[in-house]
This record gives structure tokens, sequence and C-alpha cells, in this order.
């Protein structure tokens, strides 16, 4: 059969092929010179051949010879298997190939779980802990929630992404506050912050918000100034956005529960009102920003 007439099935359990393309080139480089030394998985699907195991082979064999190349019988073997089965398979032969994405290692527990396997025994299998195995199972009790730019870094494998399951069980232990939430994500993918400073993020986002309803009438209509002004304590409207043109670092600092942004790396340190960064992190557009910095948790002697 040829190639492209093999489709992956949708019981891979790994979601997203996660290789790098050297990985595949030399896979590829491999088999023009062995041939294929481990046959490909397929079953039957309707009259659709899909591939059980061996998706890297195909991708590979695509890379060595092309869409149109005849896989000759001695590479492929078809397996009479049902849909539970095809997955089982799947997870076997990649579950410590490389590690899963969160969102693979939640549809991976489901199925175990659904077979009736024990929590204590899906962890052995899948190499996690009992901890953090209850982390992974709250992903999908939890799916209507998460936003989709958490959903698509928990698609990836956890040292590839900007946000794990840890981030997010941080994060729904705290509020169920969807703006809160979204804020607190873009947040963190936008500094790459570490799951550890997650409750500091949040604190800090959850005040503003407070802050932000207490009196609604003082949002000033003029709010536009330079960083060099004094800081000012309204948070900027579309019609009148704020102009940073100050370059430097900007570093949070804590004084009990007060927190100070300030841009440094001038003469002086700059403070940033806490609103109006927020702000800029939910609504850049309303901004003209011109400053370079990244984000610091500064302690305070």
């Amino acid at each position: 059969m040829k190639l492209r007439d093999i489709k992956v099935s949708k019981q891979n359990a790994r979601t997203i092929l996660n290789e790098e393309p050297e990985e595949i080139q030399n896979l590829s480089e491999s088999i023009k010179s062995t041939r294929l030394i481990v046959r490909i998985s397929l079953r039957n699907n309707k009259g659709v051949y899909e591939v059980v195991a061996g998706q890297r082979r195909l991708k590979a064999l695509k890379m060595a010879f092309g869409e149109d190349y005849d896989l000759p019988e001695s590479d492929y073997v078809v397996l009479d298997v049902n849909d539970d089965d095809a997955y089982m398979i799947s997870l076997m032969e990649n579950i410590h190939r490389k590690e899963f994405s969160p969102m693979d290692l939640n549809k991976a527990y489901l199925y175990l779980n659904k077979e009736g396997h024990k929590d204590k025994d899906i962890a052995k299998i899948l190499g996690v802990t009992p901890h953090r195995l209850k982390r992974l199972a709250s992903l999908s009790i939890d799916s209507n929630k998460i936003p989709e730019e958490a959903k698509a870094e928990l698609s990836k494998p956890v040292d590839e992404s900007k946000f794990n399951d840890l981030h997010w069980a941080k994060i729904a232990e705290k509020t169920d506050d969807p703006d809160i939430i979204k804020d607190t994500v873009d947040f963190i993918l936008e500094h790459e912050t570490p799951a550890r400073d997650v409750p500091d993020i949040l604190k800090s986002i959850e005040k503003n918000y407070k802050q932000e309803n207490i009196d609604p009438d003082a949002v000033g209509s003029s709010s536009s100034r330079n960083i060099d002004d004094e800081p000012v304590n309204t948070v900027p409207t579309a019609d009148s956005p704020i102009e940073y043109t100050h370059k430097g670092e900007l570093v949070l600092e804590k004084h009990g529960d007060v927190e100070t942004l300030k841009v440094l790396g001038k003469d002086e340190d700059q403070e940033v009102p806490m609103e109006h960064y927020l702000e800029y992190l939910r609504h850049p557009e309303k901004f003209k920003c011109y400053v370079s910095f990244k984000l610091k948790v500064k302690p305070v002697e």
C-alpha cells in the first residue's frame, strides 16, 4: 500500500508528535541505509488503514521515499484490534520513550481508570507520582475553565511549554473567576513565570480587581502621561493611552502587602502603577509602549 493512504489513528496515545526535525531526519537516513527494522502496526478501520504503533516511522518513511512509496508487506502488520486495544498498544509503545504532555497523560489516566485500574497502579504505569496523578485527572474536570492558550501549552511536554499542570493546580485552588484566570494565564505565558510564583501573581491581580471595583467613577478621562511624570493611579482608556518611553528592567518590589513596580536602568528608579501594568497585559493595544523589560521579584531589605 502507498504511504499516502495510511492515516494516523485517532486512538494514538500521543496527540502531538513532539519530535525535533533532526530526530525524524536521522531515523529517515537510518531507514534508507538499513531499511525498516521494526514493522509498523496498522489496523483496518472501516476500509482505512491507520497507524496503531509507528507514527514516527511513517513520518520518516515519507521523508525518505515520498508519499507515493509502496510500503512492502514485510514492513507492516495489520492487527485486528478495537479502539481500546489500539489505544493501549499506542500507550505502551510511547509512554517510556519520550515525556507525554499533561493533556495526553490526562487522556491516558481516563482510559486506564475506565478499564478499572486503581490510581496507584495508573501512577506506576504512567511514571508519575500519585500527587501529580490527581493534578492530571483534574484537567478534564476543569476543562471548561482552562483558557485555550493554556490548553495549547498543556498539550506540549512540560519541558517544552510555558504552562503545565502544576501552574493550573495553583490557579484552580485559589479562584474560579474567569477574568482573573485569564489575566493570570496571560501573565504566566508573557513572562514564563515558574509555578512557585503563581500565588503571588494571583494575589496581585485579585488585589487590582478589588481596587478597580471600589470606585468606578475614579477612572480619569485624561490619564496619558510620560513615565517621567508622577504616577497616576487611573486605568488608561482606549481614548487616552499611556506612553512609556523609558527602557530598562521592570522590578516588582514587595513591602508587606504593598507591591510597587519600578523601572530600573536610569539615573533614578521610576515607579509604574500596578494597575497600568496589568491593564497593559490585558489590553496592550491601549498603550503606545516602548518599555523593554523583564519582570523580577526583588526582595526588599
